[in-house]
C-alpha cells in the first residue's frame, strides 16, 4: 500500500507534495518500474483531497517521465532513463569523441588544451605578464551603463531583432568616419561588424579555405591564428620578422616560390614583438601585393594605443586597388568583454564575408553594438583613450626602466615599442637552461610567455613575450625584478 501524508498548512500546492513524495520513493527503489499505483478516486479518498487533485499530481508525473498512464486502467511507475549523478558525469561516456572529431577539429582541440588549459588563471601570488586581458581597473563602468541604458531606450524595438547582417548602421558610420582619421577611406556600406577581431580574421580564413592554399604569415605571429591556419588547411609559409617588420625579401621570395593566397600582418605595434613598421616598409609590401594581386589581412588590433614618436598611417590608408582587408577592434582599448570588431574591405569582399558570418551566426549583438555607438557619440570613447594613453605610457616607461635596471643584456635583448602593451625578449642560451620555463618563472613568483607558440614551425631561439595590460606600474616593477632573479639563477655561476 501507497503511505503519502499531505499538510494542508504548507505553502507547497497538496499536488507538489504528492509529486515529490512519489519520485522520492521511485529514486529510493521504494517502488520499483512496472508497480501499480492507487487509481485518482483511491488517491484522493485516502487522502482527503479532491479527485481533480490526484489526477493532476499523476499528470505531471507522466509529464516528467515517471509514471505511465492508461485509459483504464492504473498508473504504473515508468522504467525511465535515470539523470546522470555528478558521479555519473565523471565518468568515461559511451562516444569515443577522439574517433568521432574530424582530424582537423581535433587539432584544433589539443591547440586549445595547449593555449588555455584548465586551471590558466593566475594564482595571485604570481605577477602576469602572460595575460593579455586588459586592466579591469581602467574599466570606464559607469559612462558604459548609462550609455547602455541609453542605447536600449532610445532603439530598443530594433535592437532586441536579429539586426542588419553588417551589424548596427549608425555603428558601422562611426567607424567609417573614425577610420578616415587614419587615412582610410571607406563607406558604412564597406565595414562588417565582427564579434571581435578573432571572429573577423577566422572569416576571411573561411572565406579563402581551400586544402593546400598558401597564406603568408609573420615568424613570430598571433599565435591565435595558426590552429586556425590548420583547421581549415591551409598552408602557412612562414616570413621572419627583422627589426624593421617582415622581411620583404622572403616574402617575394615565397610569392615566386609558393603564390600565397593572402599575407596576413600586423604592421602596428605587432603581437608578439611589438614592433611597428615604418612608412617605406608599408609602401614596399603594398606594391609588392599590387603586382601579384594578393590581398593583405592587416590586423590592426591595438592601432590606436600609440605613445610616442610619429604616426605611421594604416596600409589601407595607400590602398588605391581595394587589395587589403583591414581588422580593427575595440576590445583591445575599451575592455574584452566588449566583443565588437570590425572588417573594413571592398563591399563586395565584405558582402561575401556577410554571408559567412550570417550563416554561422544569425545575428550579431545588437544591443552591445548600439552601446559602443552610444558610447562613441557621446565622447566617452576619446576620453577614455586619452585616459589609457597616459597610464600606459607610464607603464611602458616603467617596464623598460626596468628592464635597462635589473636585466642584464648578457641575458636578454629587446626592442622598445613606441605603442601597445607589448615586449619581446629574445633570451641568451642560459649555461643550465630549464627544462620548464613556466615552472622556473613560477619558482620565482612570475608569469610570462614562452614564445614557441607564435611560430609554426620551430626557432633554435628562445624568447619571453611580456605583457603589460594588467599590470600598473608597481606591479610591473616587481614583475621585472623577479624575472631578473629567474634569469640571474641560471646565468649565475654553479
Amino acid at each position: 500500500m501507497l503511505l503519502l501524508t499531505v499538510d494542508e498548512h504548507s505553502p507547497e500546492p497538496i499536488y507538489r507534495q504528492i509529486i515529490a513524495q512519489i519520485r522520492d520513493k521511485i529514486a529510493g527503489r521504494v517502488l520499483l518500474p512496472g508497480e501499480k499505483l492507487p487509481s485518482t478516486r483511491r488517491l484522493a479518498d485516502q487522502l482527503a483531497i479532491h479527485r481533480s487533485t490526484a489526477a493532476a499530481a499523476y499528470q505531471e508525473l507522466w509529464a516528467l517521465g515517471f509514471v505511465d498512464l492508461s485509459p483504464g486502467s492504473c498508473p504504473r511507475v515508468r522504467d525511465r532513463m535515470q539523470i546522470a549523478t555528478a558521479a555519473d558525469r565523471g565518468e568515461k561516456g559511451l562516444v569515443d569523441w577522439q574517433a568521432t572529431a574530424s582530424q582537423p577539429s581535433d587539432a584544433l582541440w589539443q591547440s586549445y588544451r595547449r593555449l588555455d588549459p584548465p586551471g590558466r588563471e593566475s594564482t595571485p601570488a604570481l605577477i602576469n605578464f602572460a595575460s593579455m586581458n586588459m586592466d579591469s581597473r581602467l574599466f570606464p563602468l559607469e559612462s558604459f551603463r548609462a550609455c547602455l541604458d541609453r542605447a536600449m531606450k532610445n532603439h530598443g524595438d530594433v535592437l532586441l531583432g536579429y539586426g542588419a547582417r553588417a551589424g548596427f548602421r549608425p555603428l558601422r558610420e562611426y567607424i567609417a568616419r573614425r577610420l578616415q582619421s587614419h587615412g582610410i577611406s571607406v563607406t558604412a556600406d564597406e565595414i562588417l561588424i565582427t564579434n571581435g577581431s578573432q571572429q573577423g580574421i577566422d572569416l576571411v580564413f573561411r572565406m579563402i579555405a581551400a586544402p593546400g592554399k598558401t597564406v603568408a604569415i609573420e615568424a613570430p605571429t598571433y599565435d591565435y591564428v595558426l590552429p586556425l591556419l590548420r583547421f581549415y588547411g591551409l598552408r602557412p609559409v612562414e616570413i621572419p620578422v627583422r627589426r624593421d617588420g617582415m622581411d620583404l625579401d622572403a616574402l617575394a621570395a615565397a610569392i615566386a616560390a609558393d603564390r600565397p593566397v593572402l599575407i596576413y600582418t600586423m604592421p602596428t605595434f605587432q603581437n608578439p614583438t611589438g614592433i611597428s613598421t615604418g612608412q617605406a616598409h608599408r609602401e614596399r609590401l603594398l606594391s609588392l601585393c599590387e603586382q601579384h594581386r594578393i590581398p593583405i589581412l592587416e590586423d590592426g588590433f591595438e592601432e590606436e594605443m600609440k605613445y610616442s614618436g610619429r604616426i605611421v598611417l594604416p596600409v589601407k590608408s595607400m590602398d588605391r586597388h581595394h587589395l587589403v582587408i583591414y581588422c580593427g577592434t575595440f576590445s583591445k582599448v575599451l575592455f574584452p568583454g566588449a566583443r565588437v570588431g570590425w572588417l573594413a574591405a571592398e563591399k563586395e569582399c565584405v558582402e561575401r564575408l556577410a554571408a559567412i558570418h550570417r550563416f554561422s551566426e544569425l545575428a550579431p549583438s545588437m544591443i552591445l553594438q548600439a552601446a559602443i555607438h552610444e558610447f562613441c557619440q557621446s565622447g566617452h570613447y576619446d576620453r577614455h583613450i586619452g585616459r589609457m594613453h597616459r597610464a600606459y605610457r607610464k607603464r611602458m616607461q616603467t617596464a623598460v626602466r626596468a628592464l635597462q635596471r635589473h636585466i642584464d643584456p648578457a641575458w636578454a635583448e629587446w626592442t622598445e615599442p613606441s605603442g601597445g602593451f607589448l615586449i619581446w625578449l629574445k633570451l641568451k642560451p642560459p649555461p643550465r637552461p630549464p627544462a620548464d620555463w613556466k615552472a622556473h618563472l613560477a619558482a620565482h613568483g612570475v608569469e610570462a610567455t614562452t614564445g614557441g607558440s607564435f611560430f609554426y614551425g620551430e626557432t633554435p631561439d628562445t624568447y619571453l613575450r611580456l605583457s603589460i595590460s594588467p599590470l600598473d606600474e608597481g606591479e610591473i616593477t616587481e614583475g621585472v625584478r623577479r624575472l631578473a632573479a629567474a634569469l640571474r639563477q641560471l646565468h649565475s655561476p654553479a
